[in-house]
């Protein structure tokens, strides 16, 4: 037997998945508005990158267009360009794994979006 949630736990987890992923990108301007403050302009890249993918993640979440392949070509394009920049500057595993992630994901939207 297969249960069901109901739908005020799936409304719960909507709510909850918006606030973290709105909370995600605010941190994220507060960087960017404390970098640009104490002038380091050389870690702009890393700011920027930071921008892009946590208001495209926000933008998707907050307006339910994750399914959309437009969404998802720009969210892990995003993750592919921002980790190439971090890598570039900083060397480090985390950042090619952010590569590697992404560029997984684009392949496979592509070849769903072929077979279709």
């Amino acid at each position: 037997m297969i249960r069901r949630s109901s739908p005020r736990a799936q409304f719960d987890v909507t709510l909850l998945a918006k606030v973290f992923a709105s909370l995600l990108f605010v941190v994220a301007l507060a960087a960017a508005v404390a970098t640009v403050q104490s002038g380091e302009f050389d870690s702009m890249a890393t700011v920027g990158g930071s921008l892009y993918v946590t208001g495209a993640l926000a933008v998707g979440v907050l307006f339910d267009v994750t399914d959309g392949w437009r969404w998802q070509v720009a969210f892990f394009g995003g993750m592919v360009v921002f980790g190439l920049v971090e890598y570039a500057s900083s060397d480090d595993l985390y950042s090619l794994l952010m590569v590697a992630a992404g560029a997984a994901m684009l392949v496979a939207l592509a070849v769903d979006t072929r077979s279709k």
